[in-house]
């Protein structure tokens, strides 16, 4: 019985995509339109939700750029999302540091479309066969640590809702 409520999780959890750039709104928004907004992009993925005191407490650590007139953009959202999904596997001052070097190399919506590929394209495949190290040594270590990351994230919220069923599943 948990084995297919857990299958059925599984392959409702395969179907979840975080949004490309192209998919926020093109308009500033206010703090409560961007928490609306995060909490309806992340809720399908976590259970946590953000609040008005996270994203005040993430500008003041310069985590995520300061708002201009109180309006936030698409690239707060953009770090919003990253910031609340990676937060399941990494401090914050690793997440600061890891924001900081995407946004040396590329725009912040070139960095965030590449993430979210990744993570959606990972997400969709969970079940395919592959290998234990799916990167080489050759690649921009950027790239190595967004997919251990991302990798991270998805495994921990499979072992955490396995955890949560009442009984014992076997995935083998």
């Amino acid at each position: 019985m948990q084995s297919q409520e857990f299958e059925k999780w599984l392959g409702d959890f395969q179907q979840l995509r975080l949004p490309l750039w192209s998919e926020f709104p093109d308009l500033d928004l206010y703090m409560d339109q961007v928490i609306s907004e995060v909490n309806k992009r992340l809720s399908p993925l976590l259970d946590v939700k953000i609040t008005k005191t996270m994203i005040n407490s993430y500008v003041k650590m310069a985590i995520i750029e300061r708002p201009e007139k109180k309006r936030y953009n698409r690239d707060h959202l953009a770090e919003l999302i990253v910031v609340s999904i990676m937060k399941l596997v990494f401090p914050l001052d690793v997440i600061k540091q890891g924001i900081s070097q995407s946004l040396a190399n590329d725009t912040a919506g070139k960095a965030y479309d590449q993430f979210v590929r990744l993570f959606n394209a990972e997400i969709a495949n969970i079940n395919a066969q592959s290998t234990v190290n799916e990167f080489n040594l050759n690649e921009e270590p950027l790239n190595i640590v967004q997919k251990v990351a991302v990798k991270s994230v998805i495994y921990k919220l499979i072992g955490t809702k396995l955890v949560t069923l009442e009984e014992p599943v076997s995935i083998l």
